[in-house]
């Protein structure tokens, strides 16, 4: 047995031998990567590109690029379908009752509604020094009305009063109805009073203004009078007062605006 084994030891260091020696081909060393690298063919044609390189990205570009293309067109045919059927509406609209169409028409045909015209409009009360610059301005705007000027009464105050009824007695009723009514600021007018038209009247209070005045008769007819009037007293002068008659929408905002220049004046409407 020892002796096999001594054989078979040999044998294998002459084999080992041989192969190291190239007895049997070419050696393990050959075959190496020195080896290889000599073999090479035009080896200075490779380059290394770090991982970053341009020459790396730009196919990678390229690829991504024709693969993208490639989506586009293979959805585009799904996308032409629903154009295929978009003519069908048209063809329902062309169905549609020609009466509409006419309607249409004729509303579109209609003139356009006039503007509201105003029936009459007053500014004043100007003395003559505001009147000579009120008209000055109101030459300068060219409005198509004319204005129409007329003389005013101004005056001191005006008084609400009831007109006399049945001398004394009937006095005494009215007095005695305004109690009942809650109204006890009046005063009876009597006999001695210069003026024969207030003798035996009620007065219900004196105003400055005209419309101060005719405020309070607003409140005193929802307690339930109805007979008082309006008296003007103490006429001190004649003022200046214009009127327009027929105006439309735009020559009354250039009077609002020409007012506004002359805050003390008034501007009312009038009797047409």
């Amino acid at each position: 047995m020892l002796k096999l084994f001594f054989w078979l030891l040999l044998i294998a260091n002459g084999v080992l031998f041989a192969v190291n020696r190239g007895y049997l081909g070419a050696t393990a060393s050959e075959r190496h990567e020195p080896k290889r690298m000599a073999q090479q063919l035009q080896p200075e044609t490779l380059t290394i590109l770090p991982p970053n390189s341009e020459k790396l990205v730009t196919p990678a570009r390229a690829a991504e690029q024709a693969a993208t293309a490639e989506a586009d067109k293979s959805a585009k045919p799904a996308s032409d379908a629903p154009a295929a059927s978009a003519p069908a509406p048209q063809a329902d609209a062309k169905t549609e009752p020609k009466a509409e169409v006419k309607a249409d028409l004729k509303a579109e045909a209609k003139p356009a509604p006039k503007g509201e015209t105003i029936a009459c409009t007053e500014i004043g009360n100007f003395n003559t020094v505001e009147a000579r610059k009120f008209e000055a301005q109101l030459t300068s705007l060219h409005l198509p009305a004319k204005a129409v000027p007329r003389s005013v009464q101004e005056a001191g105050s005006h008084m609400v009063y009831i007109p006399p009824q049945d001398g004394k007695d009937g006095a005494d009723r009215k007095a005695a109805e305004l109690r009942r009514l809650g109204i006890q600021d009046f005063y009876v007018i009597p006999e001695s009073q210069t003026n024969p038209a207030l003798r035996w009247a009620i007065s219900l209070g004196v105003f400055k203004t005209e419309e101060a005045a005719k405020a309070y008769i607003g409140q005193l007819i929802p307690q339930g009078v109805r007979s008082a009037r309006i008296m003007a007293r103490n006429v001190t002068s004649t003022r200046q007062a214009y009127q327009w008659r027929g105006i439309d929408a735009a020559t009354k905002a250039s009077l609002d605006s020409l007012k506004a220049k002359f805050p003390n004046q008034e501007m009312r409407s009038c009797t047409g």
